[in-house]
């Protein structure tokens, strides 16, 4: 677990406890992927990685898959004659998913594992 129920309410976070079980385990494996899975191994999780952590859970909660499955985003509006159009799901979520690796790698850009390996590092064959 890189952020812990007591930490995610102390940073601000709402969600039950409940909920917040799976929703760290959906950002933890976002974090993971991103990572290589350096972060699991390293003695103690960096502040950085937790701010990554509650910007994954904070957006997910939101405008996740499961938030704009039930309720999806206005993609236009116009006032005259009154139109909304819903963007897809798809496109929301990829719209999404742009935005918060974005906001991922610049809360992790330079922070470094134990073994001062860049958390983003990514060999290229």
């Amino acid at each position: 677990m890189y952020l812990t129920y007591d930490e995610y309410q102390s940073y601000g976070g709402t969600l039950p406890e409940a909920d917040f079980t799976l929703a760290e385990f959906r950002a933890r494996k976002r974090v993971d992927y991103l990572t290589d899975s350096r972060v699991e191994n390293m003695a103690e999780v960096p502040e950085a990685v937790k701010q990554a952590m509650m910007s994954i859970i904070k957006a997910d909660s939101a405008v996740g898959v499961d938030a704009t499955a039930g309720a999806p985003l206005v993609a236009s509006f116009s006032t005259d004659g009154y139109s909304e159009n819903y963007g897809s799901a798809a496109d929301q979520t990829a719209n999404v998913e742009k935005q918060l690796n974005a906001e991922i790698r610049r809360l992790l850009f330079g922070v470094k594992d134990d073994n001062g390996v860049p958390l983003l590092y990514r060999v290229v064959m």
